[in-house]
């Protein structure tokens, strides 16, 4: 189990910057986000020879583990399903064997089972893109978007039947969305290969710091280490978190 820190996080620094920073501050490795603080694409991701160079720099800085990071609605258009495709055979040229995504955002005003049926064919889509290369991909469900509750997201997995469907087990989503968080773990527990940690208050989407919000990570942390995970399994700071700890604890 691996300790990562978010490279989204370093807005105003480059890939080889941010990885250099966070290896710095103890972190055993890095989740290489496609895209800025903003969710826009970073172009240089998409530069050629880039899966190389960032090889290269993970090597120079002594990261143990790293996945990338894909979070974008890949169902609102073409440009932004394309991109999430194209980062999977640069995530595994890099040598990365996870990358995260996320699902639609929930539509107001279109049938739920037609924005359904549009997520699972776009995401078996890109599953058979990611069989290609040996990638998991790693879905996190959230608030307000078409899989935001751990039953979604199995019923998801059942439907597409892919093996490299895994799961990236946000904690404070999990607060926020299942009835009990810690039994979700225990349930999801065979398809989790990455988590992302923070801390969030009750009925609030809203990342924050370790020691602030109503979550018991002593809790949740134990029961992610009783699942037993395997090296492929990490755990990461995300959005506010590494933010805030940036602004008020290590000073990144």
């Amino acid at each position: 189990m691996y300790l990562l820190g978010r490279t989204q996080m370093i807005p105003a620094a480059s890939y080889e910057e941010a990885i250099a920073r966070i290896m710095q501050k103890g972190f055993d490795g890095v989740e290489l986000d496609i895209y800025d603080v903003n969710f826009q694409a970073r172009k240089e991701f998409f530069e050629e020879g880039f899966a190389e160079k960032i090889k290269e720099c993970m090597k120079k800085n002594g990261v143990k583990a790293y996945s990338v990071g894909a979070h974008m609605d890949f169902t609102e258009n073409e440009d932004k399903f394309h991109t999430v495709e194209k980062a999977v055979p640069i995530a595994a040229e890099a040598g990365a064997d996870t990358v995260i995504i996320n699902g639609a955002v929930r539509r107001e005003g279109e049938a739920f089972e037609k924005q359904w049926e549009r997520q699972i064919n776009r995401m078996k889509e890109l599953c058979r893109i990611a069989e290609q290369y040996g990638i998991y991909l790693a879905v996190e469900f959230e608030p307000g978007f078409v899989i935001d509750n751990s039953d979604l997201l199995l019923r998801a997995f059942d439907q597409i039947g892919s093996p490299i469907l895994r799961m990236n087990a946000d904690i404070g989503h999990m607060f926020l969305q299942d009835p009990d968080p810690l039994a979700c773990l225990e349930k999801c527990g065979p398809y989790i290969v990455h988590a992302h940690l923070e801390n969030m208050k009750k009925g609030i989407h809203n990342h924050l710091v370790p020691y602030e919000g109503d979550m018991d990570l002593t809790a949740y942390l134990q029961k992610l280490i009783s699942l037993d995970l395997t090296d492929r399994h990490r755990l990461m700071c995300i959005n506010m978190t590494m933010r805030r700890l940036r602004k008020r604890v290590w000073s990144i």
